[in-house]
């Protein structure tokens, strides 16, 4: 995850930040939560010198998010109330990709007594062909820049467009902190921050 002060109104964005973009871009600094937190995952390391697709067959296939479930945990953190609507799905196949289609990420919170509301939408797909999932963890390259992001936050009614430099989208594999477990046609993804419940679709 990016690093990124937390203040005022502006807590309430950053929490769905930390929900819908797992990933830095290449030019933004950041820092990496020290372990994963995808309860039963093994902080084993994906080994050196695999090839996209290979490790842990469970997770082969088309995968939807629960995004609501996503807006709901990201708006936990930190005592909001989340809203999640559109899709987020994600292809383990040769290659890896991440499809976003209107994801909507709300969370509403209480400032100094205001009612705040953060709210991102994100449209459009990346795709990694060097990836790997392996003991728990995957691993890999997925490029950044490929997902649209659009966030406003809204207070005492009126709606302010904030900056989006700082997100681009995609699943940070390079560093090692993307956590799963997969049973069946049920998986789930952590960053670190939240969760991300997956089911299968084919």
């Amino acid at each position: 995850m990016c690093a990124m002060k937390t203040s005022g109104p502006l807590a309430v964005l950053v929490l769905a930040a930390a929900l819908a973009t797992a990933a830095c871009t290449a030019d933004t600094p950041g820092t990496t939560p020290a372990s994963s937190g995808a309860p039963g995952a093994p902080a084993a390391t994906a080994s050196a010198g695999s090839v996209a697709g290979t490790g842990d067959g469970c997770l082969t296939g088309k995968w939807a998010a629960d995004v609501d479930a996503m807006a709901k945990a990201a708006a936990r953190l930190g005592g909001g109330e989340g809203k999640g609507t559109g899709s987020i799905t994600l292809e383990f196949a040769d290659q890896l990709t991440i499809t976003y289609d209107n994801a909507v990420i709300s969370i509403k919170s209480t400032v100094s007594g205001a009612t705040v509301e953060g709210k991102t939408t994100l449209n459009g797909s990346a795709t990694s062909t060097s990836y790997t999932t392996k003991d728990g963890k995957i691993g890999g390259v997925m490029p950044g820049g490929k997902i649209t992001t659009k966030s406003v936050m809204t207070m005492n009614g009126v709606e302010t467009p904030l900056p989006n430099g700082a997100f681009d989208g995609n699943l940070d594999l390079a560093k090692n902190t993307v956590s799963y477990t997969c049973s069946g046609d049920r998986a789930q993804l952590s960053n670190g921050y939240v969760s991300w419940p997956l089911t299968k679709v084919s």
